[in-house]
Order: C-alpha cells, then structure tokens, then sequence
C-alpha cells in the first residue's frame, strides 16, 4: 500500500494546492468584474427560479446592452452551477456567496483538469520532470487559473478538450478499445456542449480516429488482414461514438433547430435578436467590422487602436498569457516576455526532432569508412523506411487543435467583432505547452549532459512557474480586487 500511496503523494498535494489558489482567486473577486459574469449568472439564476431552459431571446437573461443572451450557445456549465446555486439557497441569498457556489462548478473543473494533464503527461513522457512540467505550464498559466475562477463555459471547454485528448493519447499508447471509444465519445459530447471555439478538437477527432484506423495503425491488427476489415472496424467503433455523442449533446442542438426555426447553433436567431433589442452602436448593422475598412488581415494583425499599447497580435498574445478583469487588468508586462522566452525556446527546441515529431516515416543516416588503396574513405549513407507512425498522426492532429482557434479567432475579429482577448485561444492550450515541453526537453538534451540534471531543471522550471502564479495573485490580482469586496 505504502508503495502505491508514495508516487501519488506529489499529485494529490498539487491537486490541493490548486484547489486553494483557483479558490482564493476566486473569492477575492466581486461579482460581474470578469467577461460577461453577470450575462452568464443571469442563466444560472434564471436556472434555479424557473427550473427549465430559457429561450435566448427571454427578456428575463437578455442584457439591455448587447440584446441577446449566452442561453443562444450552449449552457451545459451553467446547468451545473444552478445545482450548486441551488444547493447553497437553502443555507443563504447572500449574492456573493450564491455565486462563489456557481464559480465552485469551475473552480473542481480545474482540479478535474489539473488531474486529467497529470495522467497525460504521464503517457506522454518517459521522464518525470517533463510530465510535471507540462501540467505546471497548463495549470499555472495565469489566464487558465483565471478562467477557472468566475461564471464561465470556458472552463468546461478546456476540461473537456484535455479529457478528449487524453483518451488519444490512450488509444495511441495502446488500441481503440470500447472504453477508450466511450471515453472519446463523452469527451465530445461535453465539448459540444460547452463552448464553440473548443469545436476545433472535435474535427481533429474525426481525422484522428480515422486516419488511425486505416492508414497509421497497422499494429493492431493481424497480418495480412485486408483493408476492409480495418474499414469494418472503423465503422463499428465509429458507429458507437457518434451514437453516444448524439444521446448525450444531440438533444440540445435539436431543441435549437425546434425553437429557432432551423438554426440549430443559434447563431443567426443571435444576430437577428441583437439587431432587434441591442444599443444603437452594439447593433450588428452599425458595429466596427474590420473587413469594412479596406484592411487585409495582415494589417489587422498589426493594426495599433488608439488607446491600445500593443498591436492586435500581441495583445492577444498578452491577454493568452494572463490579462484580468474585463480585459483591463494587466500582468506587468516583463512577466508575460519571461512566458514568451519560455514558449519560444519550447518550439524552437522541437526543430530539432521536427522531421521525426510531424513525418511519418523514418529516415536513418549513418557513416561508414572504407579502405580502398591507401586512402580511407568517410561515406555517409542515408536510408528512408516508410513507417506510418501513429505518433506522428498525433502531433499533426494536435498541432491542427491549436491552430484551429486562432483561425476562429483571427475570422471573427476580422468579420464580426474586433477583439484581442487571448482566452479564446485556451482550446489549444494543452497542444502548445505539449510542444513547449518537448521542445524543452531536446535542448536540455543538447545542453546538459546528465539526466538527473535535466530532470532537476524541469523541477526548477515547475517551481518558477509556481512563483510566477503566486507573484501575479499577490502583485496584481489582490491588490486590484480586494479593496472592491
């Protein structure tokens, strides 16, 4: 017992400990200084005093401003905190306490979360420091510790993006079993439920699962085993995921098409209700739309707003390393360049491995002397062997999860609505700071010789980054919040 209890000691110690600090980030906020908190609370209180789920039109959740309501998208987070809410009305109609219960939800879906990165880095990585250094650069980014303190879907996002991930991972490291399949499909089923710029890993899903099974994954099955059967196995296992998707998230996407007349995300009734019941300058007809102006994309990545410090791209860059409050709390900016230098050493660092991470095929070169006469001749000899490996599908995939958002973003402030709000890009989290980590761990290769070196390092990163955490909770976040409570 003792054996078992002693390797789990350090992650249920960190498990706490993220408990306490998302805990204490969260109380020291009042109510409705993050993004839309009261807009998203509305739903939940809405929830717990009528017991069903509002059209996104009700007047009842429609903000006087924007003239529509987060009941358009999907509000399975919300769903949840009203139990909590609900709960806690028993004891207390206190507000601040009755959204502490609400931000509760978030608040275990980050401890949910820290605990599904640690299982990952654990498939993941042969060594321990690289698998603590990967949760800590997932868990202690102050954006994600943000996130995961207020009402909020994005929470419920990025957990459900980490749990379908790791159920790739499962299968990569051994088959597409049923239990690995139930797992994808719920996985899925929360995503589709939660927020539709974390839809991106549901698409890599689809190229995953199938490309795995026909063209990368010749292991699982038997030799000489036709093509066919792999088509076979593909449609049976894929058969069964959609079909626990559809009963678990097909309900809510069905009730949209019922209610809005055939639009079955929202979005158009959205838009319609807006330019009904918004503000004269909030109304989609008169909003600032980048693609009117004349300027390409390129240009509204470097475009600089009056009032703004940084261009678009490194505002979001910025605001993805951690920006609080309704985007106008801010990390001291020589903080978030110690998070660039380590990002950007991270993905340099995997140019080292790029031909093996990303190709699937192995190329092998070695040198050989040769004596002829008197002289000895070096020649170097090259050989390409065509070995579709699974890995490698991986890493495209999740390269594709984290690309995936910043397309979508980069669309809608260019089409709909100019923002730079880095938290939108939080799907592709874990896929970056996978990269970041193996990028690291080949330069510490190239540096330091000795291994226990190494891992020492990786342990000195995971400390530093804790500090980092703790410094910006001590330096920016309390002493902006507190005098408010």
């Amino acid at each position: 017992m003792k054996s078992k209890m002693k390797p789990m000691l350090p992650e249920l110690l960190f498990l706490a400990a993220i408990f306490v600090f998302l805990f204490l980030w969260a109380a020291v906020q009042p109510f409705d200084t993050s993004p839309d908190e009261r807009m998203r609370y509305d739903i939940v209180k809405y929830l717990v005093e009528y017991g069903k789920l509002p059209h996104g039109g009700d007047p009842a959740i429609r903000d006087a401003n924007w003239g529509i309501s987060y009941a358009f998208n999907p509000i399975l987070a919300y769903m949840i905190m009203a139990v909590f809410v609900k709960a806690a009305g028993f004891f207390t109609d206190q507000l601040q306490t009755l959204v502490m219960a609400a931000r509760l939800v978030n608040i275990l879906l980050g401890c949910a979360t820290a605990f599904l990165l640690l299982r990952m880095g654990g498939y993941l990585f042969r060594r321990r420091g690289q698998r603590w250094l990967f949760a800590a650069l997932s868990m202690l980014l102050p954006v994600t510790l943000f996130i995961f303190s207020y009402v909020n879907s994005d929470g419920l996002a990025l957990f459900s993006t980490v749990l379908i991930l790791l159920f790739w991972v499962r299968a990569m490291k051994g088959s597409w079993t049923w239990k690995n399949c139930a797992g994808l499909a719920v996985g899925i089923s929360i995503c589709a439920l939660s927020y539709y710029n974390a839809y991106g890993v549901i698409l890599a899903s689809v190229f995953f699962f199938g490309l795995d099974i026909l063209v990368f994954r010749g292991r699982q099955y038997q030799k000489g085993e036709k093509k066919s059967s792999r088509a076979v196995f593909l449609f049976q296992r894929g058969l069964v995921i959609a079909a626990i998707a559809a009963a678990l998230a097909g309900w809510w996407f069905l009730r949209s098409y019922v209610i809005y007349d055939g639009d079955i995300l929202g979005m158009k009734t959205s838009a319609m209700y807006s330019q009904m019941y918004a503000v004269e300058e909030l109304k989609p007809s008169n909003r600032y739309i980048i693609a009117d102006t004349g300027m390409t994309v390129r240009d509204m990545l470097f475009f600089v707003p009056g009032n703004w410090e940084h261009n678009w791209l490194l505002t979001v860059a910025v605001s993805f390393v951690g920006t609080f409050g309704y985007m106008d709390v801010f990390m001291p900016y020589w903080l978030s360049k110690c998070y660039f230098l380590v990002f950007g050493l991270g993905l340099a660092g995997v140019l080292f491995t790029f031909r093996r991470t990303f190709f699937p095929y192995i190329r092998t070169s070695w040198t050989m002397k040769k004596q002829i006469g008197d002289q000895t001749l070096k020649i170097r000899c090259t050989q390409s062997q065509k070995e579709f490996r699974v890995k490698s599908l991986f890493h495209i995939c999740l390269a594709l999860t984290a690309v995936i958002p910043m397309g979508l973003l980069i669309y809608y402030a260019y089409y709909s609505d100019f923002q730079a709000q880095g938290r939108y890009l939080l799907p592709g989290l874990p896929a970056l700071m996978y990269f970041v980590t193996l990028g690291l761990g080949n330069l510490l290769e190239k540096i330091v010789k000795k291994e226990r070196t190494r891992q020492w390092v990786c342990l000195a990163l995971c400390v530093l980054l804790a500090g980092a955490a703790v410094f910006t909770y001590g330096t920016v976040v309390w002493p902006h919040y507190a005098p408010l409570l």
